[in-house]
């Protein structure tokens, strides 16, 4: 079975000894690794339909892999889990607002894990915005490729405070971009911002060449611009 290096990213920030609940599981390749590797003594695999789940019941099958039938759930977000029941909580290839809706729906069962480890499709700033105003440290940034995309894990542990107030504007660039991604993996990262810097500069120029005023615009697009250049030359 061939599997991303996204998939092995995720599974990779479970540390040996640690339980983890996936939700959103799909086809359970991360509960997958987790078991087959004996890093992890309990998985919870959750999903939204019976449909969903069968397919991760299926890959442990075809693998092999005994699973307590109770450890695969049927369920909405975190309502398949019980508070503080395993370390982890994983979340992977839901965007960003989805994610920040499941761990909103219940902020004190979402503070009762150890560790969060989540990989938002899109939106990861308003996700990095969120979960710093919201009490929680992320930890880690890690980059993996899948296929033509550059997939970002965040891993979040609670800091202790309830809510705290924000470092800078929730669609402040420093949120999608921040410093970290930079020593997650250098060479990804490049790659990333780099086709970011041409976005950019291609929209400066279009607005330049518009018959309107977007002079403040243009600025905030040059100081973005500036940020993204000064991360790809540390």
């Amino acid at each position: 079975m061939k599997l991303s290096k996204r998939i092995y990213c995720i599974a990779d920030k479970v540390l040996p000894g640690e339980s983890a609940a996936d939700i959103g599981t799909d086809h359970g390749y991360v509960p997958m690794l987790l078991m087959k590797n004996n890093v992890s003594p309990k998985v919870i695999m959750s999903d939204i339909s019976s449909g969903s789940l069968a397919k991760a019941i299926e890959t442990f099958e075809l693998c092999g892999l005994d699973a307590d039938p109770a450890d695969f759930r049927t369920g909405n977000g975190l309502d398949t889990i019980e508070a503080g029941e395993t370390d982890d909580v994983i979340i992977a290839g839901l965007g960003g607002f989805t994610i920040i809706e499941i761990l909103a729906n219940d902020l004190d069962k979402s503070r009762s894990f150890h560790k969060l480890i989540l990989q938002p499709r899109k939106h990861s700033g308003n996700l990095r915005y969120w979960l710093y105003t919201n009490g929680w440290d992320i930890i880690s940034e890690d980059l993996a490729p899948e296929g033509k995309f550059v997939c970002e894990v965040i891993t979040a542990v609670p800091s202790g405070q309830i809510s705290r107030d924000p470092l800078y504007p929730e669609d402040d660039i420093r949120w999608k971009y921040p410093e970290a991604i930079v020593t997650a993996n250098h060479d990804l990262a490049v790659k990333r911002i780099s086709w970011k810097i041409g976005s950019i500069s291609e929209e400066i120029s279009n607005l330049s060449n518009s018959s309107k005023n977007h002079s403040m615009l243009i600025q905030r697009l040059i100081s973005d611009r500036d940020y993204l250049k000064g991360l790809i030359s540390q």
